[in-house]
């Protein structure tokens, strides 16, 4: 037989049930059938009021789809030019996209790198993946160190393309050369980084629709080949400023939109 107050704890057990269930409603599109509201209650985090702090997590039209950034010190410049806060598990959210910063290595280890990530990305239904190589992978000095060195950049990049496109990655974005600072720059360098970008838009035409070329090089070099003085660093610094990635911006965008 049931005490007073063991009824009273199974009618409070009842009653809570009937009202979690009410605010849960039914689930939509075979989605888990609670609301936030419950499941923040339930965490004990309050339920965000609709609309409260809509400018941190807004997003602009064109959709919410996944994409990995593979890169180094620039890219990760870039993404701290986004706001990002150096977790690698969190991305950042802009032009209507979810980016997500990936860390490469060094070459030659930087094409087993990017492979893990398509891999993953192709698993996920990702919408892209991005990829460049940094500044510092491109050697000048002389015409047979920037032969060879070339030789190597497109044979990374033609790797990281196949394997996308046998992925069934939907787009691969591939960034070309970033130029460097003049005191750093030769005719050999520039000639090499100028014959990457020319394969890079061939990579493009032998998978059209599946290879797009992200243009880093043409908003940022100079008619000589050298990094714009107002987007550097510093004077002797290949890095990146706010300015370059403000620049950059726009570029990108136009990319992800037309995903």
């Amino acid at each position: 037989m049931i005490n007073g107050r063991k009824r009273g704890v199974v009618a409070l057990a009842v009653i809570l049930a009937a009202v979690l269930a009410a605010l849960a409603g039914p689930g939509c599109g075979g989605g888990p059938g609670r609301s936030e509201a419950v499941e923040g209650a339930e965490e004990g985090v309050a339920a965000e009021t609709p609309g409260e702090d809509m400018e941190e997590v807004a997003l602009p039209p064109g959709g919410d789809g996944m994409v990995h950034m593979c890169g180094r010190s620039v890219l990760a410049g870039w993404f701290e030019h986004w706001g990002w806060d150096h977790d690698p598990e969190n991305p950042v959210r802009r032009f209507g996209r979810t980016l997500l910063y990936r860390e490469m290595e060094v070459p030659p280890g930087i094409l087993e790198t990017a492979r893990e990530v398509i891999r993953e990305a192709s698993r996920e239904g990702s919408d892209a993946v991005f990829f460049k190589l940094c500044f510092a992978d491109f050697e000048g000095g002389d015409e047979e160190t920037a032969r060879l060195n070339l030789e190597r950049n497109e044979g990374i990049a033609g790797e990281v393309a196949k394997a996308a496109v046998e992925a069934g990655v939907p787009t691969l974005i591939l960034g070309n050369a970033l130029p460097v600072v003049s005191e750093y720059c030769d005719r050999w360098l520039v000639w090499n980084q100028r014959e990457y970008n020319a394969f890079l838009e061939g990579l493009a035409r032998r998978y059209p629709g599946r290879v797009v070329v992200l243009d880093l090089y043409g908003t940022l070099a100079t008619p000589e080949g050298w990094l714009r003085p107002e987007y550097a660093a510093e004077a002797h610094d290949s890095h990146l400023n706010d300015a370059a990635y403000a620049a950059l911006d726009p570029v990108l965008a136009r990319v992800l939109d037309a995903l």
